[in-house]
């Protein structure tokens, strides 16, 4: 039994607006990405051990604890993903352009973007990790292939 196509990528959606998480995640899902679904900041590090997303798409105001809250406590470190960090909200794109750099994030969506443009975006971001993961293999395999030529010597 096959156990299917691999996914093209995988994005975890941090958001408490039910509706437009379902929304995100049938739009994704036709593109073959794998999503998870999750409501909330606090509990963000344990889901994110088990899931390895490509891409983290961050609401920045949630209830309890905000996106923005958390980034500036630390979070980034905290949650040891090399996955690109992306801010998703309903804020200006110059606020959201400004916030990213301040909290250190990779980047920023608005969710006034066309749905299919933040699809597009959201693929260019798990390209480029897989890309760099490959790249970082690569690398690997070349330091270890020379460290065994100088042992070999």
């Amino acid at each position: 039994m096959s156990a299917g196509p691999k996914p093209r990528g995988r994005v975890l959606i941090v958001d408490d607006e039910p509706d437009l998480l379902e929304g995100m995640k049938m739009l994704l899902d036709l593109e073959g990405i794998d999503v998870i679904l999750h409501s909330s900041m606090i509990t963000l590090p344990l889901i994110l051990r088990d899931a390895d997303p490509d891409v983290v798409l961050l609401d920045i105001s949630l209830p309890a604890l905000s996106g923005t809250a958390a980034l500036r406590s630390g979070l980034r470190r905290l949650l040891k993903t090399d996955g690109a960090l992306v801010l998703f909200s309903g804020r200006s794109d110059n606020e959201l352009a400004a916030l990213t750099q301040e909290l250190g994030a990779d980047g920023f969506i608005p969710k006034a973007d066309d749905p299919m443009e933040i699809v597009r975006r959201i693929q260019i971001w798990i390209d480029r990790r897989r890309l760099k993961r490959a790249n970082d293999r690569s690398e690997g395999s070349n330091v270890t292939s020379r460290t065994a030529l100088a042992i070999a010597r």
